[in-house]
This record gives structure tokens, C-alpha cells and sequence, in this order.
């Protein structure tokens, strides 16, 4: 089941009610810049894993403060993807310090979380095997689990989109650029899942893509909603990381069966159920075997935009 309306790249879902004008949440900062993740069934508040709580105490100044904020979004997490089949998902949050890496907004579409080898930079891949590029038409692959994800933000600046009537156009302005970048490169071989080629090609994209789209005005999420869009080049949301000047907790939710996300953590040669954090001092390691714990932090979005797991909703 796709919730989204059938014409729509992305829709802001409210999670939680308007607080009270005199009501403010629990504050914290963060102490350094790092990723928590799991993969596995639903988090309930009485199933969170250990490392959760010791990434939260090593990566911010109120664990408890952090989780206040946290527990209603996984409560309305799972009520809402239960309710569309869905009772497992990828869950990163990110939390970062202040930085002026943002200042130019990097518009992408997230690529297909499950689809097949595409580690590494799915994007350029992506556009070259397309037959036409023009965006298709808004539909459900009966044969895919899910075609969505959602992103929030604990503290700080929510994820920018364009309007809704802009985008099937910036999808086209999207593609042609990436396929004309590429091509003024000429092909290359992917030799590493950080390679220098697609890096290169994917920062003149987003240079490219800030100028046609600067005088777009972005939408955001409030505070208390959740960003509901679609993935993949053929009619995903475009959209980019906020300027994060500012401390920031980023939310990034991939929906799936367990069949495929099973299946995605073996490619990734990981256990699973698994929980891992990435970017503190010692990394925190919580699965059912061995595995390199870094896998799956490597995808990366079209247009070279963040990966999925880290901000790949932005």
C-alpha cells in the first residue's frame, strides 16, 4: 500500500498535536557529529536497543531529552506503516553540529533503497539506463514493497522540497542535467563505493541544479510532521538538505518487508536484526552475528545529494 496520493511526490504528515504556546521540549545539544541505525522490525519504547542509549549519551548532552522527542514519532511510526503492511524499516538518526556544508542546496531524489546493485552512485547509473529521460507518470510497481520513506527532524531545520507542481519538470531538469555531466566525462569504471568519478560529476550536477532552481520557493515540514515522499528517478521527490548552521537530529525512515531488507543487510555482509552508530570515538555494534558495521552509510542519492541512510531524505 502507497500512501501517498497518486499525484503527489511528497505530502507533511502531522505527528503530534500543536503544543501549547508556553510548552517547550526538553532541550539538548549535540557533542559530536554521528549516525545511529537500525534495521529490523518496528521500535516500540519498550524494544529500543542498548546501543541507542549509549550512542544517545556519547552523541548528545540529554539522552533523555533526545528520547522525549523521539518516542512520539516511532509511537506514530508504527501505528501509520502498520496501517500500509509495513512492520519493518531502516532507521538512521543523524545528529550533527553546525556546519556550512548545506549553504548551497544539493536537490536529488532519493534512488530506490532495494533496488539491485545499486551501492555506491545509483545515480548516474540510474540515468544512463533509463530509455527516455522524461519523468513517468505516478504509479505503484505491484511487485515492489514500497516506492516511499519519511524524514523529520528532532532539532533543527527540516528538509527542503520543491513545490509539488515544480517538480515533474525538475525531475526532467534533474536527469538532463546529471545525463549531460556524465556525458561530458565520458563513461568510467566504478572502482571503489566511494568513486571519484561519479563524485566529481555529481558536484557539478548539484551546482548546475541550485542555479536552475533558485528562484523556487522550498517547502519544509513543520516542527511535529513528518515528510512522506517517493523515491526513485521515475517520479521521486526532489529535494535537498536545509543550510544546518545550526545543531541538527535528522530522521531518515525506509520502510520494507523483511524478506528485502534481510536481503539488503546480506548484500551489505551484516547481520540482522542490527543496530550500529557510526562517527563516535568507538563504534557501537548491537546485531545477531558479524558484519561489517558500515555498510550500509554508502548509498547515495541522484543529483549527489546525501545517501538514504544518513540524509538521503535531507
Amino acid at each position: 500500500m502507497n500512501p501517498l496520493p497518486k499525484s503527489s511526490p511528497y505530502a507533511f504528515i502531522p505527528y503530534l498535536p500543536p503544543p501549547p504556546s508556553s510548552s517547550e521540549p526538553p532541550s539538548f545539544n549535540i557533542k559530536h557529529t554521528s549516525t545511529w541505525t537500525y534495521c529490523g522490525p518496528l521500535l516500540t519504547p519498550a524494544s529500543l536497543p542498548s546501543s541507542l542509549h549509549t550512542w544517545s549519551a556519547a552523541a548528545t548532552t540529554s539522552p533523555s531529552a533526545l528520547l522525549s522527542r523521539l518516542i512520539p514519532l516511532l509511537t506514530f511510526l508504527e501505528t501509520f506503516l502498520l496501517a500500509a503492511g509495513i512492520d519493518h524499516y531502516w532507521l538512521t538518526l543523524r545528529a550533527t553540529t553546525p556546519t556550512s556544508e548545506y549553504d548551497t542546496p544539493r536537490w536529488h531524489v532519493d534512488d530506490d533503497f532495494f533496488a539491485p546493485l545499486s551501492r555506491g552512485t545509483p545515480s548516474l547509473k540510474s540515468v544512463r539506463s533509463l530509455s527516455v529521460l522524461q519523468p513517468r507518470p505516478y504509479k505503484t510497481n505491484r511487485n515492489k514493497k514500497t516506492d516511499w520513506k519519511l524524514c523529520t527532524t528532532l532539532l533543527g531545520p527540516s528538509t527542503l522540497f520543491l513545490p509539488t507542481t515544480a517538480n515533474t519538470p525538475a525531475l526532467r531538469t534533474l536527469l538532463t542535467t546529471t545525463a549531460s555531466e556524465a556525458s561530458s566525462r565520458g563513461p568510467h569504471e566504478c572502482t571503489s563505493i566511494r568513486c571519484a568519478g561519479c563524485f566529481d560529476t555529481g558536484a557539478a550536477v548539484r551546482a548546475r541544479l541550485a542555479v536552475a532552481f533558485k528562484e523556487e520557493e522550498a517547502l519544509q515540514a513543520r516542527e511535529g510532521e513528518v515528510a512522506l515522499f517517493r523515491t526513485g528517478l521515475a517520479c521521486g521527490a526532489v529535494h535537498s538538505e536545509p543550510p544546518c548552521g545550526v545543531e541538527r537530529v535528522f530522521v531518515n525512515v525506509v520502510p520494507g518487508g523483511e524478506g528485502e531488507l534481510r536481503a539488503l543487510m546480506q548484500r551489505f555482509g551484516m547481520a540482522f536484526p542490527r543496530a550500529w552508530s557510526l562517527g563516535l570515538p568507538a563504534r557501537l555494534d548491537e546485531g545477531d552475528g558479524g558484519g561489517d558495521g558500515d555498510g550500509g552509510e554508502e548509498r547515495r542519492g541522484a543529483g549527489g545529494g546525501e545517501d538514504p541512510v544518513k540524509e538521503g531524505g535531507a
